[in-house]
């Protein structure tokens, strides 16, 4: 039975749908999803093994001793975090406490954004960014069309182009537009090679919000895990959109011993470095493929001679599976995306792609 194209798959790391096509999960290498190579740090692990008798506990409603372990470590005030089963969550608990009737949305990005605010009836209005212009962000149009808008939605580094706005260029958006709400999602940050995070900055703004999730950086995308920070007004309006024990008994655990892993982040941010670079390099010089720079631990990559379904459905025959992108806004079949991943497996990935691209 031949896969179908992005129509299954609406996002990446989405492996049981292919069961009903056959095809087991564990036989296949997951180029779709954007987490960390190095996968969960074994001190987690550790930890979670001699704490699962805890699941027979009630987690803490608003997971409050984590969100005060964060403040302390983020050096912001306890207020100002509220941690959340996920950034996914975040993301709609913001535009239930906001209401927003203008939403702008850089596009092509995380689709949820757009989902999120379209359940609250906002007019959502995508700000197209050019393929040949790299995704730059033009930014005398950009603010024109904040202007007109209540919030907008940036992820940085974005999802699914790699690109990275500069810390400066937000803050002065966010200084020189108080009525516009800037929602700012990090997940991605920590594989940057530039530091360009507002978190710190957010608490002394009424108009910031920064979104952040463990999933990315520590490879635990079945704990659910994120956090926001902010004002503490705009926190307190957040925080009652999230329901009460939310955050099951684990991910808060697992939150209280991932932050303390500064030496698991930092080897994670070198290896995705490296694995990137190579990555960027080996897929430049295959023929027929095109991909852009990134700041986080995945590639865009441009196919002119294939459709991406057609492509992904080669390469699963080759054990690999990739995320066709031609459902973002903006993107046409011939983009997909490839996770960084370790050594072995990226030359698995190219060594099958030099095969199948005509």
């Amino acid at each position: 039975m031949p896969i179908p194209g992005s129509s299954l798959f609406e996002h990446g790391g989405e492996l049981e749908k292919l069961r009903r096509f056959g095809v087991s999960p564990d036989a296949i290498v997951d180029f779709s999803v954007n987490v960390n190579p190095l996968g969960p740090p074994e001190e987690l692990l550790r930890v979670i093994r001699e704490r699962l008798g805890e699941v027979v506990r009630y987690p803490e409603p608003y997971s409050e001793t984590l969100a005060s372990k964060l403040s302390a470590k983020l050096g912001v005030p306890e207020g100002s975090v509220v941690v959340s089963g996920g950034s996914n969550q975040m993301i709609y608990a913001v535009c239930r406490a906001l209401r927003p009737e203008r939403v702008l949305v850089l596009q092509p990005t995380f689709s949820e954004y757009r989902k999120a605010a379209t359940i609250q009836m906002a007019y959502v209005q995508d700000f197209p960014l050019d393929p040949e212009g790299g995704f730059s962000v033009p930014s005398e149009e950009l603010f024109g069309a904040l202007r007109s808008s209540d919030l907008v939605f940036i992820c940085n580094p974005n999802n699914p182009t790699g690109n990275l706005l500069e810390r400066e260029f937000l803050l002065d958006a966010v200084r020189d537009l108080p009525d516009v709400v800037f929602v700012v999602d990090e997940a991605f940050s920590d594989f940057s090679d530039f530091p360009a995070s507002v978190l710190g900055d957010a608490p002394r703004f009424g108009n910031l919000i920064v979104l952040r999730s463990f999933t990315k950086l520590f490879s635990v995308p079945g704990l659910r895990l994120g956090y926001s920070v902010s004002s503490e007004g705009l926190a307190s309006a957040l925080r009652e959109q999230v329901e009460p024990w939310s955050v099951n008994r684990l991910a808060q655990v697992a939150g209280e011993v991932v932050i303390e892993l500064d030496g698991f982040v930092e080897e994670s941010r070198r290896f995705v470095r490296r694995e990137r670079d190579y990555l960027f390099s080996s897929i430049s010089e295959i023929r027929g493929l095109s991909p852009f720079p990134s700041q986080a631990n995945f590639l865009l990559v441009w196919c002119p001679t294939m459709d991406a379904s057609s492509l992904q459905a080669r390469l699963l025959e080759e054990g690999i599976f990739i995320r066709n992108c031609s459902n973002f806004v903006g993107l046409d079949e011939h983009f997909f995306r490839v996770a960084v991943r370790k050594r072995e497996e990226n030359e698995k990935l190219i060594s099958a792609l030099k095969e199948v691209i005509p």
